[in-house]
């Protein structure tokens, strides 16, 4: 390939685990998922079932126009197992593109990961001179985020004891999307459980817990089960057919695949239920712990509810962990990509007064906990999956917009929040005051990937 005319970009990164563990990271299934950025994410439109010269993957990159993306396929010429393998662009928007993922052993315990671009734009002199600083700066932002989940990645790789068969509901939910990428370059076998029955295929089954039907049976085993399911709290306005629906869905799930849980000849080692810290209700500035009250809310009564469909799994001596998260925050879904839009326009402002506090997970530190429930045989019952610090929702509205450099002089006020939702939702979800303790997390040995709001966002934002 000439390199006449070419740019070229490159960033090199130590990582502690030998060259080959870290070339099988990148060659398992779901390692280009795991690097996709959250801040310019691109649809994967056509991937191959492994890594080796030859495989083609197409993908959909987003541009600054709202539902416009450019397809872009890629080819994979070159591959040398446990040193290089090679991209190079079939069609898409460079003139020319390729990148060289090179990997090199420093020591035992130590390699070198090196990502090596070489491309030319299009327009000749002009796209050099205009496109290529904007793309330079594209690439550094993307680059900067990969290798930090590269040797996130790594750190817990080799900790790694021996692989797991996952069985996931909610799989296709804002966390469930992030675990399943994140255990399958770790070396685990992800089963996803589905509502929308279809062809039997591997890796697949099918529930519907409303008539408790399942295509499990009790010969199957699986080393943990992950329980995500729920009907959105924040995802339409509270009827009382939405209210039902919100907590049957949490209840009734839940029961069902305790029921199945506790049917299978060999028990799996754990059960991870999803919870959420608004058991608590509104609380005031004293931070909650596990063993607190159950909260006054609607939405307190449903997290305890929740919780409470799990006790067949632990009565028959199965470990079960509630995960209470707090606001998990991901600019793929959630709050935050809520905040984040108006944020880019110049228009973000706190929620009516702005001072309820609120408590925060980064979605690295999700899948962190997830990681360490599973591992750590200690960690049982509910546990508060927070951050250290708590922030009003001006603070953390504030804290985004520093992020995104832009201004935040926009409020809204309460009476337009109570119009637009509800004044129960309103209440429950936006205004509520959440103030929560994690030290049972932190006394079960679990070290924060990002404590503190800044350095998460700017993670996750690309603006590091």
């Amino acid at each position: 390939m000439s390199t006449t005319k070419q740019i070229e970009y490159t960033k090199t990164s130590s990582v502690p685990v030998s060259a080959a563990t870290c070339f099988n990271w990148h060659a398992a299934k779901g390692a280009f998922a795991r690097l996709n950025p959250p801040f310019a994410p691109v649809q994967i439109l056509e991937e191959p079932e492994e890594l080796k010269a030859g495989a083609e993957v197409l993908i959909r990159v987003p541009t600054p126009l709202p539902f416009f993306g450019i397809k872009w396929r890629l080819t994979h010429p070159e591959y040398v197992e446990g040193e290089y393998f090679r991209d190079t662009q079939v069609k898409g928007p460079f003139k020319s593109w390729e990148h060289t993922h090179n990997f090199k052993d420093l020591d035992e315990n130590t390699s070198e990961m090196k990502d090596v671009l070489k491309f030319a734009l299009p327009l000749g002199i002009l796209g050099r001179i205009f496109g290529a600083p904007i793309v330079k700066k594209q690439l550094s932002a993307l680059f900067n985020y990969r290798h930090t989940i590269l040797n996130l990645d790594m750190e817990t790789l080799k900790d790694n004891t021996e692989p797991l068969h996952i069985l996931m509901s909610g799989s296709s939910g804002l966390i469930g999307s992030a675990l399943i990428p994140y255990f399958t370059t770790q070396g685990h076998t992800v089963t996803r459980l589905l509502r929308s029955e279809g062809e039997k295929s591997e890796g697949i089954e099918y529930w519907d817990y409303e008539n408790r039907t399942t295509t499990i049976n009790s010969n199957q085993k699986f080393d943990v089960v992950i329980h995500l399911g729920g009907v959105n709290l924040a995802g339409g306005r509270w009827t009382n057919k939405r209210k039902n629906q919100m907590l049957k869905s949490r209840t009734d799930s839940t029961s069902f695949l305790s029921e199945i849980i506790t049917s299978l000849k060999t028990a799996p080692k754990v059960f991870l239920c999803a919870s959420a810290v608004g058991i608590y209700g509104t609380t005031n500035s004293e931070p909650r712990e596990e063993d607190s009250a159950v909260g006054d809310l609607y939405s307190s009564m449903i997290v305890d509810e929740w919780e409470k469909a799990s006790n067949r799994v632990s009565e028959a001596g199965i470990r079960v962990v509630n995960l209470r998260f707090g606001m998990v925050l991901s600019p793929l879904g959630g709050a935050l990509k809520k905040f984040v839009f108006p944020a880019k326009m110049g228009a973000g402002g706190k929620l009516g007064n702005g001072k309820n506090l609120i408590s925060w997970i980064s979605m690295e530190d999700v899948l962190g906990v997830v990681t360490h429930s599973i591992r750590n045989e200690n960690v049982s019952g509910p546990i508060n999956v927070v951050a250290n610090d708590m922030y009003s929702n001006k603070g953390l509205i504030k804290t985004i917009c520093k992020v995104l450099s832009r201004p935040c002089l926009f409020p809204v006020p309460a009476l337009v929040l109570i119009i637009m939702f509800g004044k129960q939702m309103a209440k429950e979800t936006i205004f509520v005051s959440t103030s929560v303790s994690n030290k049972k997390l932190i006394d079960s040995g679990y070290e924060f990937k990002f404590p503190e709001l800044e350095g998460a966002l700017r993670h996750m934002l690309g603006k590091v």
